[in-house]
């Protein structure tokens, strides 16, 4: 099975403050044997919301690290027809951006998508199975 992995996932197991912290990293510890796809964009939403909400740019230069050398990872350029794709997505379900990019690749590679993100998780074209880390978790 194939997943698309949210940054709010990454984002939540790197801040012990988060209200998810404990189950996205139990996710991310099981998770590593997985086939996962997320946009390249993954990497500078996670940096961006770690050096703004920590003032702590180590954290957020490791997360990156973190993410580019997660076991099973596929990283995933938004060339111009996964960006088409994602600018449709985005218009008919009124997903943000970034949003509609995960959507675009768990479309594109027929992946569930992962994510704490409320709005995602009930916009997300029906095409796209979506969960949160901890029904997986309690799935397994």
């Amino acid at each position: 099975m194939k997943y698309v992995i949210d940054a709010s996932v990454f984002v939540a197991s790197a801040r012990s403050d988060e209200p998810h912290y404990l189950i996205s990293r139990k996710f991310l510890r099981e998770a590593q044997t997985l086939d996962i796809y997320c946009p390249t964009l993954v990497l500078a939403e996670c940096a961006a919301a770690i050096a703004r909400q920590t003032n702590n740019p180590s954290l957020a230069e490791e997360l990156v690290r973190i993410i580019e050398d997660f076991p099973g990872i596929n990283l995933i350029s938004l060339d111009l027809p996964l960006a088409r794709k994602a600018a449709q997505i985005a218009v008919e379900h009124r997903l943000r951006g970034a949003d509609a990019a995960y959507a675009a690749v768990a479309v594109t590679f027929n992946a569930t998508l992962i994510s704490w993100d409320q709005e995602m998780l009930k916009r997300c074209p029906p095409a796209v199975e979506t969960i949160t880390p901890d029904h997986w978790c309690k799935a397994r």
